[in-house]
Protein backbone atom coordinates (compact mmCIF):
# COMPACT_ATOMS: atom_id res chain seq x y z
CA UNK A 1 0.00 0.00 0.00
CA UNK A 2 1.52 3.28 -1.08
CA UNK A 3 1.21 6.24 1.22
CA UNK A 4 1.51 9.84 0.16
CA UNK A 5 3.01 12.59 2.21
CA UNK A 6 1.41 15.97 2.58
CA UNK A 7 3.53 19.08 2.18
CA UNK A 8 3.26 19.77 5.91
CA UNK A 9 4.74 16.40 6.83
CA UNK A 10 7.83 16.75 4.62
CA UNK A 11 11.18 17.27 6.34
CA UNK A 12 12.97 20.62 6.33
CA UNK A 13 15.00 21.55 3.29
CA UNK A 14 18.76 20.96 3.58
CA UNK A 15 19.36 24.71 3.94
CA UNK A 16 16.84 25.01 6.78
CA UNK A 17 18.25 21.93 8.48
CA UNK A 18 21.81 23.28 8.22
CA UNK A 19 20.74 26.68 9.59
CA UNK A 20 18.92 25.01 12.50
CA UNK A 21 21.94 22.83 13.34
CA UNK A 22 24.30 25.83 13.11
CA UNK A 23 22.05 27.87 15.42
CA UNK A 24 21.95 25.04 17.95
CA UNK A 25 25.76 24.67 17.78
CA UNK A 26 26.31 28.43 18.30
CA UNK A 27 24.04 28.42 21.36
CA UNK A 28 25.93 25.48 22.83
CA UNK A 29 29.26 27.21 22.25
CA UNK A 30 27.87 30.37 23.87
CA UNK A 31 26.93 28.27 26.90
CA UNK A 32 30.52 26.93 26.89
CA UNK A 33 31.89 30.47 27.07
CA UNK A 34 29.49 31.23 29.94
CA UNK A 35 30.75 28.11 31.76
CA UNK A 36 34.35 29.21 31.33
CA UNK A 37 33.62 32.75 32.55
CA UNK A 38 31.63 31.29 35.46
CA UNK A 39 34.60 29.09 36.43
CA UNK A 40 36.90 32.12 36.45
CA UNK A 41 34.43 34.12 38.57
CA UNK A 42 33.87 31.24 41.03
CA UNK A 43 37.64 30.79 41.47
CA UNK A 44 38.36 34.50 41.81
CA UNK A 45 35.57 35.09 44.36
CA UNK A 46 35.50 31.91 46.50
CA UNK A 47 38.75 30.08 45.69
CA UNK A 48 36.96 26.74 45.88
CA UNK A 49 37.08 23.45 44.00
CA UNK A 50 33.59 24.15 42.63
CA UNK A 51 35.31 26.04 39.79
CA UNK A 52 36.22 22.62 38.37
CA UNK A 53 32.59 21.84 37.50
CA UNK A 54 32.17 24.63 34.90
CA UNK A 55 35.66 23.86 33.54
CA UNK A 56 34.69 20.21 32.98
CA UNK A 57 31.42 21.30 31.37
CA UNK A 58 33.33 23.72 29.12
CA UNK A 59 35.58 20.81 28.10
CA UNK A 60 32.76 18.36 27.37
CA UNK A 61 30.35 20.71 25.60
CA UNK A 62 32.29 20.93 22.28
CA UNK A 63 32.17 17.16 21.81
CA UNK A 64 28.48 17.01 22.70
CA UNK A 65 27.71 20.01 20.46
CA UNK A 66 29.41 18.41 17.45
CA UNK A 67 27.63 15.10 17.97
CA UNK A 68 24.25 16.80 18.32
CA UNK A 69 24.88 19.11 15.36
CA UNK A 70 25.91 16.22 13.09
CA UNK A 71 22.93 14.13 14.16
CA UNK A 72 20.52 16.66 12.74
CA UNK A 73 16.85 16.60 13.56
CA UNK A 74 15.71 13.75 11.32
CA UNK A 75 13.28 11.16 12.51
CA UNK A 76 12.32 7.92 10.80
CA UNK A 77 9.11 9.51 9.57
CA UNK A 78 11.17 12.13 7.71
CA UNK A 79 12.39 9.57 5.17
CA UNK A 80 10.59 10.30 1.94
CA UNK A 81 11.00 8.16 -1.15
CA UNK A 82 10.89 10.07 -4.42
CA UNK A 83 7.96 9.60 -6.73
CA UNK A 84 8.29 6.52 -8.87
CA UNK A 85 10.97 4.98 -6.66
CA UNK A 86 11.34 1.23 -6.93
CA UNK A 87 10.36 -0.49 -3.73
CA UNK A 88 11.99 -3.85 -3.17
CA UNK A 89 9.49 -6.12 -1.51
CA UNK A 90 11.80 -9.12 -1.43
CA UNK A 91 13.79 -7.52 1.41
CA UNK A 92 10.66 -7.52 3.56
CA UNK A 93 9.62 -11.16 3.19
CA UNK A 94 12.46 -13.73 3.30
CA UNK A 95 10.27 -16.44 1.72
CA UNK A 96 9.55 -14.23 -1.27
CA UNK A 97 13.26 -13.47 -1.62
CA UNK A 98 14.08 -17.20 -1.54
CA UNK A 99 11.43 -17.88 -4.20
CA UNK A 100 12.87 -15.14 -6.41
CA UNK A 101 16.41 -16.47 -5.95
CA UNK A 102 15.24 -20.01 -6.78
CA UNK A 103 13.48 -18.75 -9.90
CA UNK A 104 16.63 -16.89 -11.00
CA UNK A 105 18.78 -19.99 -10.38
CA UNK A 106 16.36 -22.19 -12.34
CA UNK A 107 16.32 -19.72 -15.25
CA UNK A 108 20.14 -19.66 -15.23
CA UNK A 109 20.34 -23.47 -15.23
CA UNK A 110 17.79 -23.68 -18.07
CA UNK A 111 19.80 -21.18 -20.14
CA UNK A 112 23.03 -23.10 -19.51
CA UNK A 113 21.35 -26.39 -20.49
CA UNK A 114 20.03 -24.78 -23.67
CA UNK A 115 23.48 -23.45 -24.58
CA UNK A 116 25.10 -26.80 -23.79
CA UNK A 117 22.58 -28.65 -26.01
CA UNK A 118 23.11 -26.14 -28.84
CA UNK A 119 26.87 -26.57 -28.65
CA UNK A 120 26.55 -30.35 -28.57
CA UNK A 121 24.16 -30.27 -31.54
CA UNK A 122 26.58 -28.06 -33.49
CA UNK A 123 29.45 -30.44 -32.72
CA UNK A 124 27.40 -33.46 -33.85
CA UNK A 125 26.46 -31.66 -37.07
CA UNK A 126 30.08 -30.82 -37.71
CA UNK A 127 31.16 -34.43 -37.12
CA UNK A 128 28.38 -35.78 -39.30
CA UNK A 129 29.06 -33.46 -42.24
CA UNK A 130 32.79 -33.74 -42.00
CA UNK A 131 33.15 -30.31 -43.53
CA UNK A 132 36.45 -29.10 -42.24
CA UNK A 133 37.20 -26.66 -45.04
CA UNK A 134 36.17 -23.64 -43.01
CA UNK A 135 38.26 -24.74 -40.03
CA UNK A 136 41.56 -25.59 -41.71
CA UNK A 137 41.27 -23.39 -44.75
CA UNK A 138 42.25 -24.35 -48.32
CA UNK A 139 45.71 -25.56 -49.27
Amino acid sequence: MKTTNSITSLPDSPEQDRAHRLSRYVWQMAFRVICFVGAVLVWSVWHTWLAVIPIVLAGVIPWVAVVIANAGNHTESDIVSPAGAIELYDAVDPRLREQQEDARAEAYRAEQDRLREAAQHAQEEWQRNGDRSRVWGRR
